[in-house]
C-alpha cells in the first residue's frame, strides 16, 4: 500500500470515528446536481487540461449523521498540440460511476458540511480531432498524442458544504481529489462541483 492510500484510509478511519461522536442532524435523504470543473487528462502523461462537465448524484442518511451516497459525472476537454503542429490535438471526456458513505458534521440552519469517500469506475476516451493529416497523426502519435479509450478504477474523497436558501434547498460547493489509474498509472486531480441541492425528510 503506497502512502496515498495510507493517508486515505487513516483519514477514512478518523472521519468514522469522529461521526461516532455526532448529535442527531437534520435532513434523511438530498439530491444533488449542477456544474462539474476537473483539472485531469485521461491520456497520461500528457499535461493536465481544464475539463468542464455535469453530476449528479444523491444521498440517503441511514441515521441522523451516517449516510450512503452515489454519484454519477461527465467532464470534457481538448487537449492543444505540440507548438510545432498547432491546433487542438485531441477531444477527450470522462465519466465516472461512484458509491460511498456520507459523513455530516456539521449542521446549522444556515451552513451544512459533510465528507464523503467513494469508490467505483471511470470511462475515458480520447480522440485526435477532426481534419488532422496523416502527417499530422503521425507527429502526435511520436508526441504521445493518441486515441484512447478505457474504463478503470476511480475513487473521490470530497467535503461538501451547504449554503442554506430554504428549509428544503440549498447551494452546494464541493471540493474533491477525484482518483483514476488510467494505463496502470495513479492519477490524481482536482474536482470542484457546484449547484442546488433538494432536502427530504428531518424536523
Amino acid at each position: 500500500m503506497n502512502n496515498r492510500n495510507r493517508l486515505v484510509l487513516t483519514g477514512f478511519c478518523f472521519l468514522f470515528v469522529a461521526a461516532m461522536r455526532l448529535p442527531a442532524q437534520g435532513n434523511t435523504a438530498e439530491v444533488f446536481g449542477g456544474y462539474s470543473y476537473t483539472k485531469a487528462n485521461p491520456e497520461y502523461p500528457l499535461p493536465k487540461q481544464n475539463m468542464n462537465g455535469w453530476m449528479g448524484g444523491a444521498t440517503g442518511y441511514l441515521n441522523k449523521w451516517v449516510g450512503a451516497s452515489v454519484e454519477i459525472a461527465a467532464g470534457f476537454g481538448t487537449s492543444p498540440a505540440p507548438s510545432s503542429i498547432g491546433g487542438t490535438a485531441l477531444n477527450f471526456k470522462e465519466y465516472s460511476y461512484m458509491a460511498g458513505p456520507q459523513f455530516r458534521f456539521y449542521d446549522t440552519k444556515k451552513i451544512q458540511a459533510s465528507a464523503k469517500w467513494l469508490l467505483g469506475g471511470a470511462f475515458g476516451q480520447a480522440n485526435l480531432a477532426a481534419g488532422i493529416s496523416p502527417s499530422q497523426i503521425q507527429a502526435l502519435a511520436a508526441a504521445g498524442y493518441s486515441s484512447f479509450n478505457q474504463t478503470k478504477f476511480a475513487m473521490m474523497v470530497s467535503f461538501p458544504v451547504d449554503i442554506s436558501v430554504s428549509k428544503l434547498v440549498a447551494f452546494r460547493f464541493e471540493p474533491g481529489l477525484y482518483m483514476t489509474d488510467y494505463s496502470k498509472t495513479k492519477q490524481s486531480n482536482f474536482r470542484m462541483s457546484f449547484g442546488p441541492v433538494f432536502r427530504f425528510g428531518g424536523k
